[in-house]
C-alpha cells in the first residue's frame, strides 16, 4: 500500500510540474535533471522553426478582409537574448545569442519568480538610414522552485518607422527633369533627415525617439506655371506638411498628387496611410521575419508599450502588479485617527539602459460612476492625475524619484481610505515615459470589497471563479482555484472537507498525507500540515491564519494532480470559516473528466 500511495504521491507532483509550464510543449533532455535545491529550470532550446502566420489584411475603408499567410523565417545567430527578472532592480539573469540558446543542451538553472525574455535584432537602430528595419519583442514566464517551465514563442515586432514616398505620375510630369534641380521629397523626424528622389522606390527607417513623434514632409523643385502647349516656364516652389503621431512599428506610406482646380490653379495633395506592424509575428523563441505583413488600419493613438520603456512593478513580494489588489476592511486600522492602512499600495517604476523618467500620469477608470463623479468634482477631467514632473494628487499619492532613478508612487493613508469609500472595480493606467521618449502602459486593477454583514467571514472567488458552478477539469484544461477570504474580527477556524468521490477517496488522501476532514489552524500531523502549504491551503510561506482578516486560499497547483489519479467523476472542498460574528460555508465543486 504504501508503494502504491507513493507512486500516486509522485503523480500528483509531477503534474503539478507539467501544469507551471509557460507554454503547452514539451522539451525533452537526456537525462531529465532532477531538482535538488530550491532552484528552478528553464528551458529554451531545440524549439520548432517554419511557423506560418496567418493575418488579416483589411481594404480601405475597412469594408473587405481576407486571409494573407507569410512564411516566418528564423533568425539568425547573432540575434541578441537576455533574460531578466521582473523585479524592481530588473536583474540580468542570463544574456547571449540565439546561437547560444540553440546550442544548450541542458536547461538554465534559476531562482523562482517572474522573468522577461526579450530579443533583438543585434545591429543597433539608426536614426534615418535605408531598408534597414529592426525587430524586437519580449515574452514572460513563471520559474517555479524545483519545477521545469518551458518557453515555446516570442513576439516579435518591428522597432523602428518604415517611410515611404510615391508621387503620382501627372505630379512628375509638371516638375522640371533636367538633372540639376529635380523634384524630391525630404522627411524629417528630428535631426534625422531622409531625401527621397522623384523615383526612389527604397524604404527609409527612421529612429522613434519619443513614444508619439512628429514627421515633417517637404516638397521642392521648379514647377510649369504655364498650360498645356505653351512654352515652359518653371519656377521654384516649396511645400510642407505635418504627420502627427507617428511611431515605431508603422509604416508611413505617403502619397503625394496634384488637383487641378477651375480656375486653372494646382493644389498639392498628400495623403498618409498609415500600415501598422501590430498583427504580432508569432515565431519560435527569437525568430524573425523581415518580410512581416503590414495590416492596413486606420491612424489611431494605439496604446503600445514601448521596447526599453519604463517597467512598473508592485512593492511588495507576494503581488504582481498585473493581478488584482483587493481593498477590504481589513486592510485599515480603525483605532486610529485618521484611519490608518496596513497595506498601502506602491507602485515603483524602473527606467532601462540608464535612461531617467521624465513624465508619468495615471488614468483612472470604474465601474462605480460615483468614483468617477468624484474624480470630476475633483478637478481630474477623464480622471487623469499628473505625477512627474509636477504632483497634482493633492495628498493622495506621494510620488519620488530615488537615487537609482526609480520612480516612487505610494498611496497614502488618506488615499487609500478615499478609495474604500467606493466599492467596485477600478483601474489605475499609469503612463509613464522615460528621457529617450518611450513609453510604457501599465494597468493596475484595484478591487474595493465593502460589506456590512455580521455573520461571518466573507468568502468571494478571484478573477471570475464561480462559487456556484460545477467545473469541468481535464488535463488540458484547469482553471485557477482562488478564493479571498476577509473578517472583520479575525478567523478562529477554518476546516476543510474533501468529498473525494472516486477521484480522491480516503486511501488516496491517506497516501498524500491529507484527509477527508482537515482543521487548518490545528492540522493534525507535521506531516499534513507540511502537505497543506505545499499545496496552497496554507501559506506557504509557514504564516498562521488563525486571527487572520484577510487571506487568499489558492488550491490552483493541486487541480491538475486530480486529472493524473485514475479515477474520475465529481469532487467538491467544501469550506467552512468562522470567526466571531459567525460561520461562512462555500464549495468548491468539479468534475474531472477524461
Amino acid at each position: 500500500m504504501n508503494i502504491r500511495h507513493n507512486i500516486r504521491l509522485a503523480a500528483v507532483l509531477a503534474a503539478t510540474v507539467l501544469a507551471a509550464g509557460c507554454g503547452k510543449d514539451k522539451m525533452e533532455f537526456e537525462p531529465v535533471p532532477v531538482p535538488t535545491d530550491e532552484k528552478g529550470f528553464l528551458v529554451l532550446a531545440g524549439m520548432n522553426v517554419g511557423i506560418t502566420t496567418d493575418v488579416e489584411t483589411l481594404e480601405n475603408g475597412g469594408l473587405a478582409a481576407q486571409a494573407a499567410t507569410r512564411a516566418a523565417t528564423e533568425a539568425d545567430g547573432a540575434y541578441l537574448v537576455q533574460i531578466n527578472s521582473t523585479t524592481a532592480t530588473q536583474e540580468v539573469a542570463w544574456s547571449g545569442s540565439y546561437a547560444d540558446i540553440k546550442a544548450m543542451t541542458e536547461p538554465l538553472s534559476l531562482a523562482p519568480g517572474r522573468y522577461t525574455i526579450a530579443a533583438q535584432s543585434p545591429e543597433e537602430i539608426p536614426d534615418a538610414a535605408w531598408e534597414t528595419p529592426r525587430y524586437a519583442g519580449s515574452t514572460e514566464c513563471s520559474i517555479i522552485k524545483k519545477q521545469t517551465t518551458t518557453v515555446n514563442d516570442l513576439t516579435c515586432r518591428l522597432s523602428n518607422i518604415k517611410t515611404t514616398v510615391e508621387l503620382s505620375a501627372d505630379l512628375k510630369d509638371l516638375f522640371l527633369n533636367d538633372g540639376t534641380d529635380d523634384l524630391q521629397v525630404a522627411v524629417a523626424l528630428g535631426d534625422a533627415r531622409m531625401v527621397f528622389g522623384r523615383d526612389e522606390t527604397r524604404a527609409a527607417y527612421f529612429r522613434a525617439p519619443q513614444a508619439s513623434n512628429q514627421m515633417t514632409v517637404t516638397l521642392t523643385g521648379r514647377y510649369n506655371v504655364k498650360g498645356e502647349g505653351e512654352t515652359p516656364v518653371y519656377q521654384p516652389v516649396t511645400m510642407t506638411q505635418q504627420i502627427g503621431n507617428v511611431r515605431a512599428g508603422q509604416w508611413r506610406k505617403i502619397n503625394i498628387s496634384i488637383q487641378h482646380a477651375d480656375q486653372g490653379n494646382v493644389k498639392f495633395i498628400v495623403t498618409v496611410q498609415t500600415w501598422v506592424y501590430d498583427s504580432p509575428l508569432v515565431v519560435d523563441v527569437m525568430s524573425k521575419d523581415y518580410a512581416v505583413y503590414e495590416e492596413e488600419i486606420p491612424d489611431v493613438d494605439d496604446e503600445v508599450t514601448m521596447p526599453g520603456s519604463p517597467v512598473l512593478l508592485l512593492d511588495c513580494t507576494d503581488h504582481r502588479i498585473t493581478d488584482p489588489f483587493r481593498i477590504t476592511a481589513a486592510s485599515f486600522d480603525f483605532d486610529y485617527t485618521p484611519v490608518r492602512s496596513n497595506h498601502p499600495l506602491k507602485i515603483i517604476g524602473t527606467p532601462q539602459d540608464g535612461t531617467t523618467i521624465a513624465d508619468a500620469h495615471c488614468v483612472f477608470g470604474s465601474d462605480n460612476p460615483d468614483f468617477l463623479a468624484a474624480l470630476e468634482s475633483a478637478g481630474y477631467a477623464g480622471g487623469v492625475v499628473q505625477l512627474l514632473p509636477a504632483n497634482d494628487a493633492g495628498g493622495r499619492l506621494v510620488v519620488n524619484i530615488d537615487a537609482l532613478q526609480r520612480l516612487s508612487v505610494k498611496f497614502t493613508d488618506e488615499g487609500m481610505y478615499e478609495l474604500y469609500g467606493f466599492a467596485g472595480r477600478h483601474t489605475a493606467k499609469f503612463v509613464v515615459t522615460d528621457s529617450q521618449n518611450r513609453r510604457s502602459y501599465t494597468t493596475l486593477t484595484i478591487d474595493v470589497i465593502r460589506s456590512a454583514s455580521t455573520d461571518g467571514p466573507q468568502i468571494v472567488g478571484l478573477d471570475g471563479f464561480d462559487l456556484t458552478t460545477r467545473h469541468t477539469i481535464t488535463v488540458a484544461s484547469t482553471p485557477k482555484v482562488a478564493l479571498h477570504i476577509t473578517s472583520a474580527t479575525g478567523i478562529t477556524a477554518f476546516k476543510v472537507y474533501i468529498l473525494g468521490g472516486e477521484v480522491l477517496p480516503d486511501n488516496e488522501l491517506k497516501g498524500l498525507d491529507l484527509a477527508p476532514e482537515m482543521d487548518l489552524i490545528h492540522p493534525e500531523s507535521e506531516a499534513m500540515e507540511n502537505r497543506l502549504r505545499e499545496l496552497g491551503f496554507l501559506p506557504k510561506d509557514g504564516g498562521s491564519i488563525e486571527g487572520a482578516t484577510d487571506m487568499t486560499f489558492d488550491i490552483t497547483e493541486f487541480i491538475p494532480a486530480m486529472c493524473v489519479l485514475p479515477g474520475k467523476g465529481n469532487c467538491d472542498f467544501r469550506l467552512e470559516v468562522t470567526d466571531a460574528s459567525g460561520t461562512k460555508e462555500a464549495s468548491l465543486m468539479f468534475n474531472v473528466a477524461q
